[in-house]
């Protein structure tokens, strides 16, 4: 009595689930419909959210678009090596802008000065001259009016990398000079650097600078 029992409710069992799927499989007939989907588990799907710049009614201000927290810096953008990104010598207090760095914070190379002589080309040398000798295309269509730098002179062999860095990066004399921040790595500013060093040399090196 209790095995035919049981093949009844296994029999019953195959039923169920044999309407069940004819019932599903028919509902899977591929019709669009008007209605929304069901989410059985939500997990977030339905929250309110807002585009840039959208309207906001929580804020005073009506805007979505928050500003960020002061201090914040964006990842990658900590920029704590002042000798690479400013050219400035660290002290316990930050950046010394009365320091500047003596020696190159990145290493040379024979590539590293290719890209720096091309980037000089196109930045520099109308004004400075292709040499350094602040004859550029720019200085001898002015006359004379526009008298940059002699990359050449004493004052400037004897200067800091890091103030060289510092003039490419932010300009010099109020922008007489622009800064190429915006159009340079840091990389390549270095780069830049090394090639006016190799000018230099190039021009007042003597015998003892030759490597054997």
């Amino acid at each position: 009595m209790l095995n035919i029992f049981q093949r009844f409710i296994k029999m019953l069992h195959f039923f169920l689930i044999t309407i069940f799927s004819v019932v599903f499989l028919s509902s899977c007939r591929g019709d669009k419909s008007s209605e929304p989907p069901v989410h059985l588990i939500q997990n977030m799907m339905q929250q309110t959210s807002y585009g840039p710049q959208s309207h906001n009614d929580f804020y005073a201000d009506k805007m979505s678009s928050r500003h960020p927290v002061p201090d914040t810096v964006a990842k990658g953008d900590a920029h704590l090596n002042s000798a690479f990104y400013e050219g400035l010598v660290s002290s316990k207090d930050g950046q010394d802008p009365s320091q500047f760095v003596k020696d190159f914070p990145i290493k040379l190379t024979p590539e590293l000065l290719h890209v720096g002589q091309s980037k000089f080309n196109v930045y520099c040398s109308p004004c400075h001259g292709y040499a350094g000798n602040n004859d550029g295309l720019v200085t001898v269509a002015a006359g004379g009016s526009v008298r940059p730098t002699n990359l050449q002179d004493s004052n400037t062999i004897q200067m800091p990398i890091g103030r060289i860095y510092s003039a490419v990066k932010n300009g010099v004399n109020n922008w007489n000079m622009p800064g190429f921040s915006e159009h340079l790595t840091v990389e390549e500013r270095w780069a830049i650097v090394a090639y006016v060093r190799a000018l230099q040399l190039s021009r007042h090196a003597s015998s003892n600078d030759i490597t054997k």
